[in-house]
């Protein structure tokens, strides 16, 4: 499972995660995960499409470059993963307009 969406926000973050079959946005706010919608990947031609088509709802910006692994959806772990991306983003982190589609090798 690989988070490749994040925001950050005062008490928490929006996110959005892939695992082998969907894509899931959620929220983890005040120590607690919930999902607010699951897109499922055979809906999408591949990764790209599925950014085209969520990046109608939210800033490419939201999408990061790499994505950054998540071990599990405990609130431990989510929350750590918020803290370590709070300290480490650079602003190369993130998609922009300029940026060629993401060559992931998923689909």
């Amino acid at each position: 499972m690989h988070l490749i969406g994040y925001k950050a926000y005062q008490r928490g973050y929006i996110g959005c995660f892939e695992d082998t079959h969907r894509y899931v946005y959620f929220l983890f706010a005040r120590q607690r995960f919930r999902e607010i919608t699951t897109y499922l990947k055979e809906d999408y031609q591949d990764y790209q499409h599925f950014v085209a088509s969520l990046h109608k709802f939210v800033p490419l910006h939201f999408f990061l470059r790499r994505p950054v692994p998540v071990a599990s959806l405990e609130n431990n772990v989510l929350a750590a993963i918020g803290q370590k991306l709070e300290r480490s983003l650079l602003r190369d982190a993130f998609l922009s307009l300029k940026d060629p589609p993401p060559i992931t090798g998923r689909s």
